[in-house]
C-alpha cells in the first residue's frame, strides 16, 4: 500500500490552501493508500481546537480533519512548530510528533504533496 503525506505549512485563515490540502487528502483516501496530513510551520494553526475560519469567511477545516480520522488515516503536527507558536490546544484527532518522527514519516512516504 502506498503512503502519501500531505505537507501543510501555510496559515489556515489568510488562504484556502490548508483547507484545500485537507480536502485533497480526503480525496486521496479513495485509492488504496495510507494518507497522512502533516502540519508544520504555520500549518499547525489548522489544528487549533478553537479555530473558527467561518468568522473570516474561510472554508472549514474540521469536517476534513474528522473525515480523515474516521476513515482511519493520520493527522499529525510537528511538535517544535507547535511549541514555537505557543503550544495552543489541538483537536483531539491531531497527534504531535517530534522532529525525528516527522523526518521518519517523510522518509517512509512514497509521495509527499506540499501545500
Amino acid at each position: 500500500m502506498k503512503r502519501v503525506t500531505m505537507f501543510i505549512r501555510h496559515l489556515p485563515l489568510n488562504t484556502v490552501r490548508a483547507s484545500e490540502a485537507l480536502r485533497v487528502a480526503v480525496g486521496y483516501t479513495l485509492a488504496p493508500q495510507q494518507v497522512t496530513a502533516l502540519l508544520v510551520d504555520d500549518g499547525v494553526y489548522a489544528a487549533r481546537a478553537d479555530l473558527r475560519p467561518d468568522v473570516v469567511w474561510q472554508p472549514e477545516l474540521v469536517k476534513h480533519i474528522q473525515a480523515l480520522k474516521a476513515l482511519g488515516h493520520r493527522l499529525v503536527a510537528d511538535r517544535p512548530s507547535h511549541e514555537a507558536r505557543g503550544g495552543f490546544p489541538l483537536h483531539p484527532e491531531i497527534e504531535l510528533l517530534n522532529r525525528e518522527q516527522v523526518l521518519k514519516l517523510l522518509e517512509e512516504s512514497d509521495a509527499v504533496v506540499p501545500y
